[in-house]
């Protein structure tokens, strides 16, 4: 396999576990039993003053197993095709993730978030920045989406595609069942 192939490979596979963790942030944040059971946790542990490690165990295993699952995945992928770009491209966006991570927290100190009056970030597609990262913190619901962990240009797709995207979004649904059962009581 050439040099340009495996370099290929994993970028590719970095892009796309890119756009799915966005793409899983923007999901989780319209799934109310999903965020209450998981996601809510990490909102409320940067939302107060810094009183713990930047990377706790919950974190490390979250990343750990898909990080593992992504490598295992990708390995396979390597061994029939015989790229292993995609076993490196599944090692790198660990590293990144773990890496990234701790930068795009790197604001979480002595100062609560929404304490510390930072800017709303403009519409962009550059990288989302440790600022973007932690205005999503301090204002999750805010109209400009900050789901991305590397590329804005991920969140300004969903803001395109949020009216239809909405719709298929297990809150929508929970909505869509309570306002039915609510109408056939009213009409009954």
């Amino acid at each position: 396999m050439s040099y340009l192939g495996t370099v290929a490979a994993a970028i590719c596979f970095f892009f796309c576990a890119d756009f799915v963790y966005t793409l899983d942030h923007y999901l989780v944040h319209h799934d109310r039993e999903r965020y209450r059971t998981g996601h809510a946790r990490h909102h409320r542990r940067y939302s107060v003053v810094k009183n713990a490690p930047q990377l706790d165990d919950y974190e490390l295993s979250t990343y750990g197993s898909a990080g593992l699952l992504s490598f295992v995945g990708m390995a396979t992928l390597s061994l029939l095709t015989g790229n292993w770009g995609f076993a490196l491209g599944a090692a790198l966006k660990f590293v990144h993730s773990l890496v990234f991570h701790c930068y795009q927290h790197h604001w979480w100190g002595e100062v609560q978030i929404r304490k510390q009056g930072l800017p709303i970030p403009t519409r962009g597609w550059g990288l989302a920045t440790a600022r973007y990262h932690a205005h999503h913190h301090a204002h999750p619901e805010h109209e400009v989406f900050t789901f991305s962990e590397s590329w804005q240009g991920f969140d300004r797709i969903l803001e395109w595609a949020h009216p239809v995207l909405v719709r298929y979004t297990t809150d929508h649904h929970a909505r869509a069942d309570r306002m039915a059962r609510a109408a056939g009581k009213v009409a009954a």
